[in-house]
């Protein structure tokens, strides 16, 4: 299926934007700022892309083991108390 002129032309901007931030970065340091523009970037490549109907990318979830016994004592040593219930 052929895209649309107008997705074709957002694609190109965003391409352009993107090369636009890396020049930027170059320039002007890897700020926070600048780290910023290129994740909006990535996220507007990857809104484009859904509205395209590009099929996302899929990421593997790893489980977290959490066990079920008790802290050690020495966990809550530098816990502060903040005053619930008594001692």
């Amino acid at each position: 299926m052929a895209e649309l002129p107008d997705l074709i032309a957002v694609r190109s901007a965003v391409v352009e934007l993107s090369r636009a931030v890396e020049r930027l970065s170059a320039s002007a340091g890897d700020t926070m700022e600048v780290r910023r523009l290129a994740v909006d970037v990535a996220r507007i490549a990857e809104d484009v892309g859904a509205v395209a109907g590009d099929a996302p990318t899929p990421t593997a979830v790893q489980p977290i083991h959490i066990p079920d016994g008790d802290y050690p004592p020495e966990f809550w040593a530098d816990a502060a108390d903040e005053g619930v219930g008594r001692h």
